[in-house]
């Protein structure tokens, strides 16, 4: 989340809902594919989404000291099953050259920029992509299993960068169509489907505004207990005398609001912004 214009924007006020898929026990079979959300784009490589190039890299307070995060905007903190391909013979080896396959980008109903990895156990003699859709690995009839790993992937538009960084979009597979995501790994815990989420304090004035020049404040670090990806807002509200970035830490911003300098409000925005620096 990016301050101050993000809280400022009306997106912050715009409750999310997430459509939630059906997945059987066993692991993803014909009640997914009976009660995914139907496509609505075109042909072709999945592009037009609503997503900012470059991703901004935004500065931070940790503790006191200065620290930089990606803003990939709101997201809903629920996980969305991704399909990665292994051998069935050897189920911790990666089949060579497969691309994951997802079943929803932005923009459709049940998307999450978190994936819960589901491994499908390809056999012998399987050709790497001649799979390239949910539909087509329930048909295939080879097993998928659910694991708990879950990664965060932000889908974008092909030619996205990153701002500050070199990092390229890895390739995957939307219902036949090529797409392009970050993989930004396994920072983020989820308790079934529900992510994990970690605080992060926007600041305000009394009126709503944001308090121009304030970065937002968090108190984890990725490898901290606690950390995650996925940030839920809290909104500091802030008296008139208030000069921005006076507060830089979260202890200092616990304190202040009990004693009732601040008022502090756990929202049920949830962005997500991994921290790089």
């Amino acid at each position: 989340m990016e301050p101050p214009s993000a809280p400022q924007k009306s997106r912050m006020n715009v409750a999310l809902a997430a459509v939630a898929v059906v997945l059987l026990i066993a692991g993803l079979g014909i009640g997914y594919v009976l009660g995914r959300p139907a496509a609505t784009s075109p042909p072709g490589p999945v592009d037009g989404l609503s997503r900012p190039d470059p991703i901004p890299r935004v500065d931070g307070w940790y503790r006191n000291g200065s620290v930089s995060y990606l803003d990939y905007g709101l997201q809903p903190n629920i996980t969305a099953p991704i399909l990665v391909f292994f051998q069935a013979a050897s189920p911790d080896t990666m089949v060579p050259g497969q691309r994951n396959i997802i079943d929803t980008v932005p923009g459709q109903p049940g998307y999450s920029d978190f994936w819960r990895v589901y491994k499908v156990l390809a056999p012998a003699g399987y050709v790497a992509n001649s799979i390239r859709s949910f539909e087509a690995a329930v048909a295939s009839g080879y097993a998928i299993e659910e694991t708990h790993l879950v990664v965060n992937c932000p889908v974008v538009n092909p030619g996205t960068t990153i701002r500050g960084s070199a990092a390229a979009p890895v390739s995957g597979w939307y219902r036949d169509r090529e797409v392009v995501y970050f993989d930004h790994g396994m920072n983020s815990p989820a308790h079934g489907s529900i992510v994990d989420a970690a605080p992060i304090y926007a600041f305000f004035r009394m009126d709503g505004t944001a308090v121009s020049g304030q970065r937002n404040v968090i108190d984890v670090l990725p490898g901290d207990a606690g950390y995650s990806d996925l940030w839920r807002v809290v909104k500091v509200t802030v008296g008139a005398s208030y000069m921005a970035n006076d507060l830089r830490d979260a202890p200092s911003i616990l304190a202040a609001g009990a004693a009732g300098t601040i008022t502090l409000e756990t929202t049920d925005l949830f962005v997500n912004c991994p921290v790089v620096s």
